[in-house]
């Protein structure tokens, strides 16, 4: 039986439709990638450090997840569920994909805003490069196609894709082009000028706001912008601790940065995010 069905999932090494089935992905050419247990599969390219720990460590993703799941980023779980829908109501959404998904909850804050999928073949696909980050996120958004792949080399077929999202995640511009649709949409979210200020006030001398232009914008007709903004307290150490896990801060912030940031113990800050919502020709 031929493999095509409809999905929009691609062989990572022939490039032809994957059939989804319970335990495994299979394509015309006899390739098969079997699921793990937790319900994702690796589709990375053979040869490109399928073995090696790449992307967001277990650490990481634990800090993530459990700082996303105290609310702090309710405001952009709500605003980016509301702007799929709005996507929808303009055009139907037979498509979705979550590009460096992370550890899911705004991938499942989305599939939750879109009308149920009724397609035999997974029209949800969300993927991350880091193995920890797509095993959470294979139990968050159990309706969605859920791999480990790099956003260099995408296991998605071309011009498949109805809304592409990139949620604080690298950007490819050819591969967004290649798999996006005509009339597709492409939203980028990033931080916000504001976004985390009064945290990374402690931990750089030299504090510089975050720029906001997207590089996509020199190649695409931006058709809206949206921004998502609130104020959090964080009541301990606790909490602080995971929001410098979550974050390349933990990488580069300079000693004298992490002597000050030890000795809080709580801190407001501003949160702040941008949406830019390109079409596709």
């Amino acid at each position: 039986m031929p493999a095509s069905t409809g999905g929009i999932a691609a062989c990572p090494i022939c490039h032809g439709p994957l059939a989804v089935e319970a335990r495994e992905l299979w394509c015309d050419k006899g390739h098969r990638f079997d699921k793990a247990r937790e319900g994702f599969v690796n589709l990375l390219r053979p040869g490109k450090s399928r073995k090696a720990v790449i992307g967001d460590d277990a650490d990481m993703v634990a800090d993530r997840r459990r700082f996303l799941d105290r609310g702090h980023y309710q405001v952009l779980s709500e605003g980016i569920a509301e702007l799929v829908r709005d996507l929808e109501a303009e055009r139907p959404v037979e498509s979705l994909l979550d590009v460096g998904c992370g550890e899911g909850t705004f991938t499942a804050a989305m599939l939750g805003a879109l009308a149920d999928d009724d397609s035999p073949a997974p029209t949800r696909m969300a993927f991350d490069i880091s193995r920890p980050a797509v095993k959470v996120t294979a139990r968050r958004a159990p309706e969605a196609l859920t791999c480990v792949a790099s956003v260099i080399d995408m296991p998605v077929l071309d011009h498949s894709v109805d809304v592409l999202t990139s949620i604080m995640a690298p950007l490819h511009e050819a591969e967004f082009a290649r798999v996006i649709r005509p009339g597709g949409r492409i939203v980028v979210v990033s931080p916000g000028d504001s976004h985390l200020a009064q945290l990374r006030q402690v931990l750089y001398p030299h504090y510089r706001p975050h720029d906001e232009q997207v590089a996509l914008t020199e190649s695409l007709d931006v058709v809206e912008q949206r921004r998502f903004t609130s104020h959090v307290h964080m009541g301990s150490a606790q909490e602080l601790h995971e929001v410098w896990g979550m974050t390349p801060y933990r990488w580069n912030t300079p000693l004298d940065g992490q002597e000050r940031f030890a000795k809080l113990t709580e801190l407001d800050v501003d949160v702040h995010f941008v949406a830019t919502v390109f079409r596709a020709v």
